[in-house]
């Protein structure tokens, strides 16, 4: 991994969960929206299950460390939703799914992933965390996840494209080349 690809994803992470604390928490209050994790699942989506992975845990860790539950909770839930959102998205991509069937995979996605997040803050006893209403809020979170995506999707596929940040591509080789053998 290169120095380029490392701060394009700190700084993904960190304008992320600055975002989701000044901007899209207040207005979407009562329901549980997360931009971070949306992040996380798109980028999994595009890049595969270890890149998704590696940023669902570090991502979840630093949320985690700024919050007044558990820490580790969001970086196993936002870890397992990279993983996921990889094995799925290369399925996704060979299909052939544009910018509205990968907004709505990671919408539902995203869903999912609140949901377990929530009964998992209430198994661990979390102050206002309850089955109840991590399964109350899964529907208005999938939908705006849906909406999300639609501008998180173009995004990242952007970002992930760009020349800079696109990982270096192994020279060709003959074969049997003196190249190949020393």
């Amino acid at each position: 991994m290169t120095v380029t690809r490392i701060a394009s994803a700190v700084a993904g992470m960190l304008t992320a969960l600055l975002l989701q604390a000044s901007l899209l928490g207040p207005l979407t209050f009562p329901v549980p929206v997360s931009l971070p994790a949306l992040l996380v699942i798109v980028v999994g989506i595009y890049a595969g299950p270890g890149i998704g992975m590696s940023l669902g845990f570090a991502t979840g860790l630093l949320a985690d460390l700024g919050s007044d539950h558990p820490a580790g909770a969001q970086a196993l839930c936002w870890l397992a939703a990279g993983l996921v959102a990889g094995m799925l998205g290369g399925l996704a991509l060979q299909r052939g799914y544009g910018t509205r069937g990968v907004a709505a995979l990671a919408a539902l996605l995203g869903a999912a992933t609140s949901g377990v997040l929530g009964l998992l803050l209430a198994i661990l006893g979390s102050h206002a965390a309850t089955a109840v209403l991590a399964l109350t809020y899964l529907i208005p979170v999938g939908l705006t996840d849906a909406l999300l995506g639609l501008a998180v999707v173009p995004l990242v596929r952007a970002l992930l494209r760009a020349q800079g940040i696109r990982p270096p591509r192994p020279a060709a080789r003959l074969i049997g080349s003196a190249d190949a053998l020393g």
